[in-house]
């Protein structure tokens, strides 16, 4: 399981903007589950539950980990890709792009025994460069990638 997954495209940010699949990804948690484990533990039908999973499932939220056999049954085992999901700041761009020339994103890889003082770093630059009255208002984000994110 990567420690996040970057929600890049609009059908993968719908997907989880439904409560209930927030709810299924909870339960999910670390530890792998059927759809009828998930339908006991909410006590609804699986059938239900089995449409969400599918659609978590094809919008890459979720993977198969597992099947097992009991009787005639394929049981499937899912778990969610990542610890967390973060929407792409691109993604939730609104503005029109005649700005673009003001924006800038920068990967960082830093030696974790640096990061600390990268972040004191960070914050007293900032501190120094805002105002009380700018125009507009900007975030910085560090934010970590796992390994496959970085591709």
């Amino acid at each position: 399981m990567n420690d996040i997954l970057v929600i890049d495209n609009l059908d993968q940010l719908k997907c989880v903007s439904d409560p209930f699949r927030i709810q299924l990804l909870s339960i999910l948690g670390d530890e792998p589950k059927t759809g009828q484990q998930i339908a006991d533990i909410l006590e609804i039908p699986r059938a239900k539950i089995h449409y969400h999973l599918a659609e978590l499932e094809k919008n890459g939220i979720i993977e198969l980990v597992k099947t097992e056999q009991k009787h005639s049954i394929i049981q499937k085992f899912y778990l969610p890709v990542a610890k967390k999901l973060v929407p792409s700041h691109e993604l939730l761009r609104y503005r029109d792009d005649e700005k673009k020339k003001d924006r800038l994103s920068y990967p960082l890889k830093i030696n974790e025994n640096n990061l600390d003082s990268f972040k004191k770093d960070l914050k007293k630059l900032v501190k120094k460069a805002s105002t009380k009255k700018g125009e507009e208002e900007f975030i910085v984000q560090v934010m970590p990638l796992s390994d496959s994110d970085e591709n």
